[in-house]
C-alpha cells in the first residue's frame, strides 16, 4: 500500500530513510531556496525533481501533507 495516490494515479511511498535530519529540518527553513526544496522533496518520494515541480498544486500540497503526517508517525506500534 503508498502512503499517497496523485490525481494521476500515480502511487507514492514516503521514505524517509532516504533523507538526513539536516535535509528534513532545512525543508523549514526560510533560507532554503526552492531548488533544494524541490531535491529534497524529489529523494523522499522517489521522484525526480522536474517531476516534483510538474505536479499540480494539489498533489503538492498532498505531498508534503503526507511527508509531514509519516514523519510524525511513532517508530513502533506500541500496542
Amino acid at each position: 500500500m503508498s502512503d499517497l495516490t496523485l490525481a494521476d494515479g500515480r502511487e507514492i511511498d514516503i521514505n524517509l530513510e532516504a533523507i538526513t535530519v539536516r535535509e528534513y529540518r532545512e525543508l523549514f527553513s526560510p533560507k532554503q531556496s526552492s531548488e533544494e526544496e524541490t531535491a529534497i522533496l524529489a529523494k523522499v518520494s522517489g521522484m525526480t525533481p522536474d517531476e516534483v515541480e510538474s505536479l499540480s498544486m494539489l498533489d503538492y500540497k498532498r505531498l508534503l501533507r503526507e511527508l509531514l503526517a509519516v514523519a510524525r508517525q511513532p517508530l513502533v506500534d506500541p500496542t
